[in-house]
């Protein structure tokens, strides 16, 4: 799973319901602080599909469980690599925001 794809899946995801792929792509856009291009996520989101990551209910995604798996695997590597002792960032906080992902990834219920 690539950053675009966990920041897509984690978008799915933490809808409140399942949102469309104009939906997807506003949200990523406003995490990235960039336009994502819709060529670079369609590919992604049809990628992720066919691994079993994504679901399309019509026009909607849904996030599977082979996703959330995939995700909160990420997610606990993610802690890991930051809390190395490097001091680059405040690991601190990061470890915080990145905890709270990893259990609404591990506790959480999916929308299928």
């Amino acid at each position: 799973m690539t950053v675009l794809e966990l920041a897509i899946f984690l978008a799915a995801y933490r809808a409140k319901h399942p949102p469309r792929f104009e939906g997807v792509l506003e949200t990523l856009s406003a995490w990235f602080e960039c336009a994502v291009p819709r060529k670079v996520l369609s590919r992604a989101i049809l990628k992720m599909g066919a691994r079993g990551w994504l679901v399309a209910d019509g026009d909607k995604l849904l996030p599977a469980e082979a996703g959330r798996r995939a995700a909160c695997l990420l997610v606990r590597g993610i802690i890991q690599l930051l809390d190395q002792g490097t001091r680059l960032i405040d690991v601190a906080l990061m470890l915080a925001v990145l905890r709270l992902t990893r259990e609404e990834l591990e506790h959480g219920n999916l929308h299928i």
